[in-house]
């Protein structure tokens, strides 16, 4: 039998659990009034410690207004306020993800609701300044929460592709390419990011070294934006690299055609007549090159290098011709031929004076072709630029 006294003691613990535990959520109460009233260090304080009681562990509302409060913090401009706690964002999505879990009867998820666009503007806000700050990582990871975020029922299914686009390039600059080429994928299922997506995607393929998938992506570029330019040159150099040299005709056609005042791509296709053994048709790239841009040394060079090398050929035939007159004849056409040269040797200089190489291709044309005064002076230039440590450019 309880006595009476027995009884009093026990109303009394359990009024005072029942106090206890109004007091702790009196202080989740207190904090988000402090929030409301701008008072966030002093709400991060009440909120830090309603949350340790065993009767505010469990209530949904703690974590709610300890999500609101985070936030807060994730959003100020005050950095003693954003010192308070690390990645608050993040961790303030993780409580709103809590609260909604502890709330069976559904009495809070539409408070959590009405936070979400804006800490999902937090993130993508977040991202961008990362980005900005090259924190390649950092955006990464915010951009993929505010597409998480996203997936709340509140936004009925909506996708915001250009995050998509963003995260696969936050990855795809933190060097973490599995990752850029799977959002990659996703902004192109949805058809987002035209035709620098496949350039995008190409180079993190190539960065796997995967070149099967990057030939791939750069075709299905093409077939999707065939009349591209930056797609068929990416093919053109491909091409170029792997030594397909068919393929890559095939295609530099394709980005003449796009376009026609880029004096790259007859440069380009200079160099694969060459490689094809038709020097003849490489000089007419060459020359069309230097119609669309005079100032393009590397075309003006192999120019020269092309009459030079065809004079050589001429200059070993003539040494084998034993009669004088017909010698004599077979040299004159080889002088003639190396005299080709020199205008488009002597530019190339113009343009770059420091290069060895020209300067080197000079001395021997004017050596062979006996031009003291120049074949003097470019011996100068010669030495002056060796003593100087001067270039030797690769031109092909």
């Amino acid at each position: 039998m309880i006595t009476m006294k027995r009884l009093t003691s026990i109303m009394l613990i359990s009024i005072l659990a029942v106090s206890v535990a109004s007091a702790q959520k009196g202080k989740v109460n207190s904090a988000l009034s402090q929030l409301m009233a701008g008072n966030t260090e002093k709400a991060w304080t009440l909120i830090e410690q309603a949350k340790t009681h065993p009767k505010a562990v469990d209530w949904p509302k703690t974590y709610y207004v300890r999500g609101r409060i985070l936030q807060q913090i994730g959003e100020s401009k005050d950095d003693k306020i954003k010192n308070l706690v690390e990645n608050p964002l993040q961790k303030a999505w993780n409580d709103y993800q809590k609260a909604l879990k502890l709330d069976e009867k559904d009495r809070i998820n539409k408070d959590v609701d009405l936070q979400m666009a804006t800490l999902q503007i937090d993130f993508i806000n977040k991202g961008i300044n990362m980005f900005n700050a090259q924190k390649y990582k950092e955006a990464f990871g915010a951009f993929q929460n505010s597409l998480e975020v996203g997936k709340m029922p509140i936004f009925n299914g909506a996708v915001d592709t250009s995050i998509i686009y963003n995260a696969a390039l936050a990855a795809n600059n933190a060097g973490m390419y599995d990752e850029a080429i799977k959002y990659y994928k996703k902004a192109k299922d949805l058809d987002y990011g035209g035709a620098s997506l496949y350039l995008y995607m190409k180079n993190a393929y190539l960065a796997k070294n995967d070149s099967t998938d990057a030939l791939n992506i750069l075709k299905e570029g093409f077939e999707k934006y065939p009349d591209n330019s930056n797609i068929i040159v990416e093919l053109v150099n491909y091409y170029l690299t792997s030594g397909e040299s068919q393929q890559a005709m095939e295609y530099l056609q394709l980005a003449k055609k796009n376009d026609p005042t880029n004096a790259s791509l007859y440069f380009a296709e200079g160099t694969l007549h060459e490689k094809m053994g038709n020097p003849d048709k490489a000089m007419e790239s060459y020359k069309k090159a230097i119609e669309v841009d005079s100032t393009f040394f590397n075309a003006y060079y192999n120019l020269g290098v092309l009459f030079f090398n065809k004079s050589v050929k001429l200059y070993e035939k003539a040494n084998e011709i034993m009669d004088n007159d017909k010698y004599a004849k077979a040299k004159a056409e080889a002088d003639e031929v190396l005299n080709k040269a020199i205008p488009y040797m002597e530019k190339a200089h113009q343009l770059n004076p420091k290069d060895v190489s020209t300067m080197e291709t000079l001395k021997m044309i004017y050596y062979r072709l006996q031009m003291k005064d120049k074949l003097e002076d470019i011996q100068k230039q010669l030495d002056a630029a060796k003593a100087a440590g001067g270039s030797s450019d690769q031109k092909k």
